[in-house]
Formats: C-alpha cells, sequence, structure tokens
C-alpha cells in the first residue's frame, strides 16, 4: 500500500501541475488499486484465519470497482483518462509480481 500511496501523491501533484486528464485517470485507477489491493490483504488474511474453508478471491468485488472506474471515465470524458485509468488498475497485480519476484530472488541467494 505503502508504494501506491507513494504514487498517488505523486500523480495528484503531476496533474495539480499539469492538469493533463492522464494524470487526473491515474489517480482514479490508483485509488481502484488500492481498494482491489484491500480487498485482496482481507481476503488473504481471512483464509490464513479460517482452517480449510472456501477461499474467497474477491473477484467479484474487483470487478465492480474496475466497472466503478468506468462508469467515471464514462461519465467525465473530458476529465480522466481511460489508459490512465487502467495503468492506475493494473498496479495492484505489478506490485504483486514484484514483491513475488522479489521473494523469489531472495531465496536463491
Amino acid at each position: 500500500m505503502k508504494y501506491l500511496i507513494i504514487l498517488l501523491v505523486l500523480s495528484i501533484i503531476a496533474y495539480i501541475f499539469t492538469s493533463l486528464p492522464f494524470f487526473a485517470g491515474l489517480c482514479v485507477g490508483i485509488i481502484g488499486s488500492m481498494v482491489m489491493s484491500f480487498n485482496w490483504f482481507y481476503n488473504f488474511k481471512n483464509a490464513q484465519l479460517e482452517d480449510g474453508g472456501k477461499v474467497k478471491t474477491g473477484t467479484f468485488t474487483r470487478m465492480l470497482v474496475v466497472i466503478a472506474a468506468c462508469l467515471i471515465w464514462v461519465r467525465f470524458p473530458e476529465t480522466f483518462n481511460i489508459i490512465g485509468i487502467l495503468i492506475g488498475l493494473l498496479l495492484t497485480y505489478a506490485l504483486i509480481f514484484w514483491r513475488a519476484a522479489s521473494e523469489l530472488f531472495k531465496r536463491k541467494r
């Protein structure tokens, strides 16, 4: 989450200085990405605490977050850029992959 917060602050600062729709879309995407990260972590923590129960991945919630972000773009296309929103939404998965890869390389050393 700290990386997403840093990226959110940087994109807000970039939007303030440039007023480009890309950075506004990136802010919306990063906020959606933060919600998805929190949802994933919450479901992962619950799966660890339960013994042999059904593991929920939060797919429906993630779909709702993406739909909400796209509806924001449809409502305000001149303010938000869809490419910025999509990049922001994909940051969660990029950070998960980066974290997994860094842990894998730590074990090999």
